[in-house]
């Protein structure tokens, strides 16, 4: 069980502020916190499993793989009508939570209380985030193209099967992921928290089994077949650290 959790709080300097800068600064923050959720059908009353995914090289894998022929029922979006998210309905017990690539993470402490109404109807839920590997730290890294590491609230051991190894410290998770993780901790929702660390900044079909093993194992069918040829998130070029 994962017995540390909090919020991650991003470091400014304060030194050239007078008040009334600091003032305006919060009133502004403040006024861009505003989120809206829009159903674009009934809200449902509850949901057997619910997936949230963030993480660049990740979000194309899924929308192909698994949200194929799923149903967008909701879209949460800013004041200024930016999307924040979106919720597709997979089946009668699936449901999947995107988070854009320029979420800005600054915000995901009041999208975690905003959606707290969703989370709250969701029986099981899953968290998966990426990582490139070189922000794993350990004395022991595992010399393969990508592997997960995983955290879980109180008695949500039985949610994860196939991969179970812990994410050790001193390693640090922030984001949207996290922040559902610690609210889900404090709530006792039961909720696990699925780490991809990566060699490369890309997606091949080797790097993405891992994935394939998590999805085909919440979802209980296999995943569409994806193509990693031709697409945005593949052709972006190899690096390696």
């Amino acid at each position: 069980m994962a017995t540390y959790f909090g919020e991650v709080v991003f470091p400014s300097s304060r030194a050239f502020w007078d008040e009334n800068e600091g003032e305006e600064l919060t009133d502004e923050l403040q006024a861009e916190l505003q989120i809206n959720i829009n159903w674009l059908k009934d809200k449902p009353t509850s949901m057997k499993k619910f997936i949230l995914v963030e993480g660049e090289i990740i979000i194309d894998f899924l929308k192909e793989g698994l949200c194929h022929d799923a149903e967008e029922i909701c879209i949460i979006q800013d004041k200024c009508n930016k999307e924040l998210a979106t919720i597709y309905q997979v089946n009668k017990d699936l449901y999947i939570c995107i988070i854009p690539r320029n979420f800005d993470t600054k915000f995901a402490g009041e999208f975690v209380i905003k959606i707290s109404e969703i989370l709250s109807i969701s029986k099981s839920i899953y968290l998966i985030t990426w990582r490139h590997v070189s922000q794993y730290k350990s004395g022991n890294i595992p010399n393969v193209p990508s592997f997960l590491r995983c955290l879980y609230t109180k008695d949500a051991k039985d949610l994860c099967k196939s991969h179970k190894e812990i994410l050790e410290k001193p390693n640090i998770i922030y984001g949207v992921a996290a922040g559902i993780l610690s609210f889900a901790q404090m709530m006792e929702y039961q909720s696990v928290l699925y780490v991809l660390y990566t060699d490369s900044f890309v997606l091949d079909s080797i790097a993405a089994e891992p994935l394939i093993e998590v999805f085909a194992e919440i979802s209980n069918q296999d995943l569409h077949n994806v193509t990693f040829v031709g697409k945005n998130f593949f052709n972006k070029g190899n690096l390696y650290i």
